[in-house]
């Protein structure tokens, strides 16, 4: 999601900061009963797909109940998002959420049929910077020529373009450089995996990824990394500069991940869950294998997640108006 530097280091401490609710012992003592179920509303692969594994891995030792991920992609994230709005309010089944579930949805697909803001909100789980990247082979070797070349000809500067942050960066970045973006040639995707083998294979000029799923092609000398939409260096990728050493500081895109459920969760159920994540959240292995694949924790308490959420669709809604 498009934040300030400001927010970046001072609103993700205070999404920590109130991340110690939890449910009372009995709720978590009788909850899960049975297998649990966590819809993914992107294709296998990309960073919500990954986060999520890892977080069902553990979740499923700590609860020794079956915790499956099930994906549900296309449809601006519609189709995985309503088959949870419309379950039973009991836990078993949630959202994997993120940006384009949640924070974009009402203001990127008109007339929806529930309200976003009315899920039952659980608590933030990890995060991670976006990066910019081209075919290896591209002329383009800085965010700079990508840039120059948008602005020279922005009918032939094609872009991956897909439900979430793809479609944030790369309005923020058009805005930031003076291009209309409804003359660029957006490329539909359905998810990150997607997004980044079109660029490997040289048939979109740029897109966006985070390094969980572009480290592979990237080592293979198929990527080129142009850039960290963060507010530092990547630590697995310290040669690549950030997005305000390459002259855009106002290009700050982080991709969080967290879990909601239907509407009218029982407070104690959602106290469990909350409880969980923050315990998993601590867990060496999870934190490891967070790590591999590009995130590292984020949690917060439910009512946390709902401010993070709140604040960011008034920043998207800003952002799609202009």
């Amino acid at each position: 999601m498009f934040v300030s530097r400001r927010f970046v280091l001072r609103g993700g401490a205070a999404a920590l900061a109130v991340s110690t609710f939890a449910g009372p012992a009995s709720a978590q003592a009788g909850f899960p009963a049975k297998a649990i179920e966590i819809i993914v509303p992107f294709a296998t692969g990309g960073s919500t797909d990954l986060g999520a594994r890892i977080v069902a891995d553990a979740l499923q030792q700590r609860w020794n109940v079956p915790v499956k991920v099930v994906n549900r992609p296309g449809g601006n994230t519609l189709p995985g998002v309503e088959e949870v709005m419309r379950a039973p309010p009991d836990g078993y089944t949630v959202l994997m959420d993120g940006p384009g579930s949640s924070s974009m949805l009402e203001t990127v697909v008109k007339n929806l049929p529930f309200k976003v803001m009315d899920r039952s909100f659980i608590g933030l789980a990890a995060q991670t910077p976006l990066m910019l990247v081209v075919p290896e082979e591209s002329p383009w070797k800085t965010l700079e020529d990508a840039v120059r070349a948008a602005k020279a000809d922005p009918a032939h500067f094609s872009w991956t373009s897909g439900a979430g942050t793809t479609d944030l960066t790369f309005r923020r970045l058009f805005q930031i450089a003076g291009v209309n973006f409804r003359q660029t040639r957006a490329v539909q995707v359905k998810g990150g995996s997607e997004a980044i083998n079109l660029v490997a294979g040289g048939h979109v000029n740029i897109g966006v990824g985070f390094w969980g799923s572009i480290a592979a092609l990237a080592q293979a000398k198929r990527l080129r990394v142009l850039a960290v939409a963060g507010p530092e260096r990547f630590p697995a990728a310290p040669e690549v500069p950030t997005t305000a050493q390459a002259g855009m500081p106002d290009l700050i895109i982080l991709q969080w991940i967290g879990v909601s459920g239907p509407a009218g969760m029982n407070p104690e159920v959602v106290g469990a869950w909350n409880a969980a994540l923050q315990a998993v959240s601590k867990d060496p292995k999870v934190v490891e294998g967070l790590a591999r694949v590009g995130l590292v924790p984020f949690s917060s308490s439910p009512e946390g997640m709902r401010a993070f959420v709140t604040k960011e669709s008034r920043i998207v809604e800003d952002l799609w108006r202009a």
